[in-house]
């Protein structure tokens, strides 16, 4: 007794078309993992002080003015004060920072310490104003506790930030990274500077 095939099955001995798979197309796929290289490398760039184009932010930083010239040089009076020897950076730093200092004017200072030789980095940023400082930093303080400011740093890392005037002074460092254990004797000298920002 024979059958005849059912509506719509292959006749006999004919091979089964090749089922189609579901799923996204794979371009989907490389598409994503190109976007999460993307940000680990960012991220990196970051940790590893490296400047990165932000859209819209101008390349080239202005100058600073008094108001930073006088905090520097108060900045480097009380550290030589408390036996640091004081520096030009020799090479480049930028720490991670909040987009609203990105475009800010700053001077560097680094304090010699010889182990850790690329440490020691002081940063301040000049502001127009005192009010303009104060709003800067208390918006820096929030982006280092939490989000993308705290990824960038060390889990244990600490922050000096203090506004003299219309500038801020800003030390970051980390018991574990900073090998040099007069980083905590530089830490507190710099926190007896400025005052503090409002709400802290």
């Amino acid at each position: 007794m024979t059958f005849a095939p059912a509506p719509g099955a292959p006749a006999p001995g004919a091979s089964a078309a090749p089922r189609k798979r579901g799923g996204p197309p794979i371009w989907f796929a490389v598409f994503g993992l190109g976007g999460l290289l993307l940000g680990v490398l960012l991220i990196a760039a970051e940790l590893l002080g490296l400047r990165v184009g932000v859209p819209g932010v101008s390349a080239t930083i202005p100058p600073t003015g008094a108001a930073a010239q006088i905090t520097h040089d108060r900045v480097q009076a009380a550290l030589e004060a408390a036996s640091f020897q004081v520096q030009d950076p020799q090479t480049a730093f930028r720490p991670g920072e909040s987009p609203a200092l990105i475009g800010v004017s700053r001077r560097l200072l680094q304090a010699v310490l010889p182990s850790d030789p690329q440490g020691g980095y002081v940063v301040i940023y000049e502001l127009a104003t005192s009010n303009d400082a104060d709003a800067a930093g208390r918006d820096f303080a929030k982006y280092l506790a939490g989000g993308t400011g705290a990824i960038q740093y060390p889990a244990d890392e600490q922050f000096v930030l203090r506004r003299m005037a219309s500038t801020l002074i800003f030390f970051p460092w980390s018991p574990t990274v900073s090998p040099d254990p007069e980083m905590a004797r530089m830490a507190a000298t710099l926190e007896a500077l400025g005052n503090p920002l409002t709400g802290q």
